[in-house]
């Protein structure tokens, strides 16, 4: 028994067969073409940055003048700055002043000797004596404050004098602090607009390169978006007669022509006739 075979093949149209061609085409080209390498960079110090460190490593120690001073000025010679330059002029006044009345209180006392008739008795030499001693006691005294008071108002003049500087130290010291972080401040919005900078260029050459793929890709959203219009093209195919088949066909359609021509009884003599 003869086997037919018949083969069908679905293609798509012709403008969308050649619509996909094209998109191989585009893939392949991009698959043997080289990209740039885009590195990442990452932006330096920026000068105010620098800046910030150069002040900030001068700065350290700086308030180390204020606090030697402070140390000085808590010690006996330094209070000794801050003595009154006129207090040895103070002292001699005040004991002149004393030695005056001393010498007024003498005077006064000679008087009363002589009009009680004592003067120059022993009596009187005795009062002399201790009016004496009183006006230098009183000297020594009056001296010894003057003195005393005289230090201590040097000490707590010293004592200010050494609180000041190291205030002014520590004042120093966090104003410095302050143009650092000021100069860090603004260093940090230098490096990062430089920083953007950076990317925004590695980000549009990024993009550049995703821009073939990206077309390609589009395409391919389109063809398949697009219903497939496809047509089916049919072939079959039987096998040849065979030799005996042939043979057979040859002798019958020899049988019929022979009956075209009067059957066989012509083979076999003239016809009878009634």
């Amino acid at each position: 028994m003869a086997t037919q075979t018949v083969e069908q093949v679905a293609r798509l149209a012709p403008f969308q067969e050649q619509f996909l061609k094209d998109i191989f085409a585009q893939a392949k080209a991009l698959q043997g073409t080289p990209q740039p390498f885009a590195p990442q960079q990452l932006a330096g110090l920026s000068s105010a940055q620098q800046q910030a460190i150069s002040t900030a490593q001068a700065g350290i120690g700086g308030y180390q003048p204020f606090l030697q001073a402070a140390q000085q000025y808590a010690t006996p010679q330094g209070a000794a700055q801050f003595f009154n330059p006129y207090e040895n002029q103070v002292v001699q006044q005040t004991m002149q002043d004393i030695a005056q009345e001393g010498a007024k209180a003498q005077r006064q006392l000679g008087a009363q000797g002589v009009a009680s008739g004592a003067f120059g008795g022993s009596r009187f030499g005795v009062a002399q004596a201790e009016l004496a001693g009183k006006t230098l006691e009183q000297q020594a005294r009056s001296a010894g404050q003057l003195r005393q008071q005289g230090f201590r108002d040097a000490q707590t003049a010293a004592q200010r004098a050494a609180q000041l500087q190291g205030a002014l130290g520590q004042t120093a010291q966090q104003l410095g602090m302050q143009d650092v972080n000021q100069l860090l401040g603004i260093g940090r919005l230098q490096q990062s607009q430089q920083q953007a900078g950076f990317d925004v260029a590695r980000a549009n050459l990024l993009a550049q390169q995703a821009l073939p793929f990206q077309q390609v890709g589009f395409l391919s959203d389109v063809f398949r978006g697009v219903p497939a219009l496809q047509s089916t093209v049919q072939t079959s195919s039987a096998p040849g007669p065979s030799l005996g088949s042939q043979l057979l066909g040859l002798g019958i359609a020899g049988l019929g022509a022979v009956g075209q021509a009067g059957g066989f009884g012509n083979f076999f003599g003239p016809a009878r006739t009634a």
